[in-house]
């Protein structure tokens, strides 16, 4: 599995697409970012997600999310996106992914 791969699947692919300017946003914002500067987005994700359960699972997918902007990966992350066959990803999602792309 590579990489991006793994870093996708620790996020969702959905949820990679559905933040995915509130991911860029943090990414860039400063060049080192703690966990404090982390939090309001983690708060967000938890709860916008109603089957999260713990705020550090949202750290978690915002360190992924992170590490796939920083490294320069997000269009290879969008295509993962797009090429996924699995039932959870609509045509909505993809066609949102897709749009990402030409937007870059």
């Amino acid at each position: 599995m590579s990489t991006v791969n793994r870093a996708l699947q620790s996020i969702g692919k959905s949820n990679f697409v559905h933040y995915f300017e509130d991911y860029k946003q943090l990414a860039f914002s400063k060049e080192k970012l703690s966990g404090k500067d982390k939090m309001p987005l983690a708060k967000k994700l938890l709860e916008d997600n109603p089957n999260a359960s713990k705020i550090s699972g949202q750290l978690m997918r915002i360190s992924s999310a992170i590490t796939i902007f920083k490294n320069g990966w997000e269009e290879e992350a969008l295509k993962e996106v797009i090429a996924s066959k699995h039932p959870s990803i609509s045509k909505e999602i993809k066609a949102k992914a897709a749009a990402l792309i030409s937007m870059r």
